[in-house]
């Protein structure tokens, strides 16, 4: 919030009100801001994010292979495999989302300031709207009524029709 509201802006810094995307703030002009700014709100919740998954999916696997005789500690799991599924789901989805984002901007920061601006305009500003999108559907999959729907649909999707021609002898 400081790098927001105090961070002094050169007198000079002129927003081009006729462009789509007119200027960002003041602070993005300064290297050092500008770089907190990158890693504290673009690089570290995708990192965490990665992190926290990777010590769950490690727990749980290690927690299964470790008291597998434990009918209890099973049942536990089997009942929390849905609810650690979805939670991938949406964990990988957002961070599918945000790594095309954070490489993009740490190549622009230190080699090339123009490089994947198309990509960025066209494609990565839109990329959270379908995390939230997708989200609730996510979610919805790991409810046993729906799964059953679903699996109603896609069974008779999959059956096919065999139609016998008819000879004549």
């Amino acid at each position: 919030m400081y790098l927001v509201l105090l961070f002094p802006c050169d007198p000079s810094y002129q927003y081009d009100l006729t462009v789509f995307v007119c200027g960002g703030p003041c602070y993005l002009n300064a290297f050092v801001q500008n770089f907190y700014d990158t890693i504290v709100d673009t690089m570290l919740p995708p990192c965490v994010l990665l992190i926290f998954n990777l010590l769950m999916i490690g727990h749980a696997i290690r927690l299964k292979r470790k008291v597998a005789p434990s009918t209890l500690v099973l049942n536990t799991l089997k009942k929390n495999r849905r609810m650690i599924l979805q939670l991938l789901a949406i964990s990988l989805m957002a961070l599918i989302n945000w790594m095309p984002w954070v490489v993009i901007i740490l190549i622009q920061d230190f080699y090339d300031p123009s490089f994947g601006e198309q990509f960025i305009n066209n494609v990565v500003y839109y990329l959270p709207y379908f995390t939230s999108f997708a989200s609730p559907f996510l979610a919805l999959i790991g409810l046993p009524e729906i799964r059953e729907e679903l699996k109603k649909i896609i069974g008779q999707s999959t059956t096919a029709r065999h139609i016998v021609a008819s000879t004549r002898t």
